[in-house]
């Protein structure tokens, strides 16, 4: 007898990190529902996330989606899929129209609760007075949930990408000496130390014996950045520009640790396994935005008061002080060390 398939819709259409963090419960319905297909639509190249995974399919969403031409357009593409149900991930005011336009096509839909009112209250009351709320992978899983699927299971770390492998192999070589990887940016400028922090804990990684520093970044400013840096010293290598999203995660997958902000970089890392440290400033992980739950991250922050100052980060202080980026190169020395300590040296 055959089997009826079935076709879900993921909406996320927003930053790389939160789509990152759709990825294990995507993994988990791929393997416990295999006849079925998913399509999960985001706004970003970004289908290489979801490597591996034979019944899961990306549909990358026109950047028009930001107008009503555009929005009426994806409401258009996600319905020749004749999806068995629609679940939106993001629930802003682009996905409620297309929701609304589903529903009057009698397509079926599902919504995540992103707690913003939670979220906004810690924010007021500060984390010292406040408990960790929901972490967004939970949501999404409830979000399915609620909508009649069950993601459950053990989750693989994602397969290798051979080729992208190969291009990684190609460009660095058979690894032979510690590898480290720092990402000393984030979206926004609360959730950034000060360029001089980030430049001398580089300068002391660059100085020392058999280790060899990838400098990870995105944008025309950091990319610029990140490659003065990398000249300054023989054994440091700025990965911007050089490989493609899936040769990154795939350079992550070698490497012995990585140090980084409360940015996107945790996210793709616990997807292949890569011990991290990550910095937070202005945001707080009580907010429910640390890496997946079973990744191999540690978090460093100050225990100031104040944070979070906002719930995924600021331009702005209130005190105009960033007390919160306070910490010196010796500390995040001291724990990045730590962390390198324990990996077992991958070669």
């Amino acid at each position: 007898m055959e089997t009826t398939k079935n076709t879900y819709v993921i909406m996320r259409l927003s930053s790389l990190g939160n789509v990152a963090m759709l990825v294990p419960v995507v993994t988990q319905l791929s393997n416990t529902y295999p006849n079925d297909e998913f399509v999960v639509v985001a706004l970003k190249p970004l289908e290489v996330l979801f490597h591996g995974l034979p019944n899961v399919r990306y549909h990358e969403a026109a950047p028009e989606v930001e107008h009503a031409q555009g929005l009426y357009r994806l409401f258009k593409q996600i319905k020749e899929y004749k999806p068995t149900k629609v679940f939106d991930m993001q629930d802003d005011g682009r996905t409620r129209i297309i929701r609304w336009l589903l529903k009057w096509s009698n397509i079926p839909t599902s919504t995540i609760d992103l707690g913003s009112r939670e979220r906004r209250a810690l924010r007021r009351m500060g984390y010292e007075k406040a408990t960790p709320l929901k972490p967004e992978v939970e949501r999404y899983a409830d979000a399915l949930r609620n909508g009649g699927l069950q993601p459950a299971g053990d989750v693989p770390l994602m397969a290798v990408n051979q080729s992208a492998e190969q291009k990684v192999q190609l460009l660095f070589g058979t690894k032979t000496e510690r590898w480290i990887g720092i990402a000393p940016f984030a979206k926004h400028l609360s959730n950034v130390l000060p360029f001089k922090t980030m430049k001398d804990v580089i300068a002391h990684y660059a100085q020392q014996p058999d280790t060899k520093i990838f400098l990870f970044g995105a944008g025309h400013v950091e990319t610029e950045m990140l490659r003065q840096w990398a000249s300054l010293w023989d054994n440091v290598e700025s990965v911007t520009n050089q490989l493609p999203l899936d040769g990154e995660l795939e350079l992550m997958r070698h490497i012995d640790g990585l140090l980084c902000m409360d940015s996107a970089n945790q996210h793709l890392a616990a997807l292949v396994g890569c011990p991290t440290l990550s910095i937070w400033c202005g945001t707080h992980t009580y907010m429910g935005f640390a890496a997946w739950g079973k990744a191999n991250t540690q978090i460093l922050s100050l225990p100031v008061s104040c944070r979070p100052c906002s719930i995924h980060g600021t331009e702005h202080c209130k005190y105009r002080n960033f007390a919160c980026k306070a910490l010196s190169p010796e500390m995040i020395i001291e724990r990045f060390d730590k962390l390198l300590n324990k990996q077992t040296k991958k070669i």
